[in-house]
């Protein structure tokens, strides 16, 4: 029994750390885009949020249309980094919570993610128009705590349910 329930642990062990590892080199592409790359991907992302979510933007001209994707386009980058950021430590803190407690679990995923953001801006540095931004890594060390601390306060409530006796 014990030696089933070691193999079940190994495996889920190996699948939580090659999706962190899938992860985290879906950001590296992610940063490894140009400037000029970069800026299109995230405006033809705008472009069709836009004209899903409002009717009207596809009776704009041109210039309009382009006014409105620039005046969201900061917020959707900064939103993008919090979100893939958030999504790296849930799975870093799944991964660690195999071997770790709780708490050291979120502190283990806190510092991986804050890590591997540094380690993204600092390779932001080396691509064409792109910039190493401490403000983009405090964003994607807040992103990784959302993530890790949801993880960590879903696991905690499992825990709790798990061991509350029935009434």
């Amino acid at each position: 029994m014990k030696k089933q329930t070691d193999k079940k642990k190994t495996a889920l062990r190996v699948i939580l750390w090659l999706l962190v590892l899938v992860w985290m080199g879906l950001i590296f592409s992610f940063s490894a885009e140009t400037a000029v790359e970069s800026s299109q991907s995230s405006g033809s992302l705008i472009r069709r949020l836009l004209a899903f979510f409002d009717p009207g933007f596809r009776d704009l001209d041109a210039a309009e249309q382009k006014a409105m994707i620039e005046s969201l386009d900061f917020f959707v980058r900064k939103a993008a980094h919090f979100s893939i950021f958030t999504a790296l430590g849930l799975l870093t803190a799944a991964a660690y919570s195999v071997d770790f407690s709780p708490r050291a679990a979120f502190l283990l995923a806190l510092l991986t993610g804050a890590l591997y953001a540094v380690s993204d801006e600092v390779h932001q540095a080396f691509v064409p128009g792109r910039a190493c931004q401490l403000r983009d890594m405090i964003i994607d060390a807040c992103g990784t705590t959302l993530g890790a601390g949801f993880f960590t306060a879903m696991r905690l409530l499992h825990r709790r349910r798990k061991n509350k006796p029935n009434e």
